[in-house]
């Protein structure tokens, strides 16, 4: 069902964030071989600041369905962060099988470069526009807002460390195996040779996480077109074989324990098949050890003996990240399910020229949402038999 997808991912770009949308949109499009007139579903990502610099943008949908040149019979906003692309796609599977719908755009992104250059994240852009006003819950949330979100993960890491005597050196060859990945992946922008040392050498940016295990905010756009329609597209036709989604709703201090997320829920009993390749959410390298624990390749703890026992690499024995990840790709306005998304369709379809699994026919994806991890989705994509 998945007709086309298309991306389009920069350091900084000059334009409008509308007009890299559409681009990136019409490009979908014209890899499904269908045409505008025949979307009748958008589903898509909105954060503030990430559009232009807007803090707020009211009918959003609205907006976007006119500057594309779209009357849909429906529109949704998803907000689960780095969860949201695998979740809208599960959403426009649903929807095409009930017959509320035939073909849906499902697009994530925005501009990271425009509140990176003010300092801020999305959950402290009162910081950098003036006459934000505050609920009541973002006056609470403000309280962990300096945590949030490298110093939230630098404690959890922190935390791993202390509980399971996981090692800076095992968090760092997670950051050195994807970018082996991405070095032969020309969608990464970070493709030079990477070692231990370097990364441990980069600077500490928040103890024990240095520059080179924390994401890259960019500005850029994925967009996925959910098709029923006979189309010419020549992708494989790719189905949803297993899905699963949690939330935790809680902030740190309330968690009973920090170093679990909720994988752990959103994963249950998808693992009992063959998988040939893991795509897994990598806002920091101990994001993606939490997971590899979460979702039952490895016991609590032992996320990083697993990595020095197994050969994550595209050419490994459990291929994980096999595009470099986020890590190596940027992450477009804070969200990067998408990365992970088009990475693993790309294996599905034999087009990850360099950096190709060899007879990859099911992969697991896992996203986490939320800079305190509130949001987990799994989804296993192959080909039915």
């Amino acid at each position: 069902m998945i007709a086309g997808f298309a991306s389009s991912l920069y350091k900084k770009y000059e334009g409008s964030t509308f007009e890299l949308l559409a681009d990136t949109v019409f490009s979908a499009l014209e890899i499904a071989g269908l045409d505008k007139n025949y979307v009748d579903g958008i589903y898509l990502t909105y954060l503030p600041g990430t559009f232009d610099g807007y803090v707020n943008s009211h009918f959003f949908t609205n907006q976007v369905a006119q500057y594309l040149g779209i009357r849909p019979k429906f529109a949704q906003i998803f907000d689960y962060g780095g969860a949201s692309a695998l979740s809208m796609i599960y959403r426009a599977y649903k929807t095409i099988k009930s017959g509320e719908g035939e073909t849906i755009l499902c697009i994530v992104g925005g501009k990271g470069s425009e509140l990176r250059s003010k300092g801020v994240t999305v959950d402290a852009i009162d910081k950098a526009y003036p006459d934000v006003s505050l609920t009541p819950f973002d006056r609470l949330f403000r309280g962990l807002n300096d945590l949030n979100p490298v110093s939230d993960y630098a404690l959890v890491a922190t935390r791993h460390k202390y509980l399971f005597k996981s090692t800076d050196e095992q968090r760092a060859l997670i950051a050195v195996r994807q970018r082996f990945n991405a070095m032969q992946n020309s969608k990464a922008m970070f493709r030079d040779p990477l070692t231990i040392e370097q990364v441990l050498k980069s600077p500490l940016i928040s103890y024990p996480l240095h520059l080179l295990e924390i994401v890259y905010p960019i500005d850029g756009f994925h967009v996925f077109v959910v098709s029923k329609r006979n189309s010419k597209s020549a992708l494989r036709n790719i189905d949803i074989l297993g899905y699963g989604e949690a939330h935790w709703p809680f902030m740190p201090t309330e968690l009973d324990e920090i170093v679990y997320t909720p994988a752990i829920e959103s994963s249950k009993g998808l693992l009992n098949g063959k998988i040939d390749a893991f795509e897994l959410y990598d806002s920091f390298t101990i994001t993606v050890m939490l997971q590899v624990e979460d979702i039952g390749l490895a016991e609590k703890g032992k996320g990083g003996l697993f990595f020095e026992n197994h050969d994550t690499t595209f050419k490994g024995d459990v291929p994980i990240n096999t595009g470099g990840g986020s890590l190596n790709t940027g992450q477009p306005a804070y969200m990067s399910g998408g990365v992970i998304l088009e990475e693993a369709l790309l294996q599905l379809n034999d087009m990850a020229d360099g950096h190709q699994v060899k007879g990859a026919d099911v992969i697991f994806l896992n996203g986490i949402g939320g800079w305190n991890r509130s949001h987990s989705v799994s989804i296993v994509l192959g080909e039915k038999e």
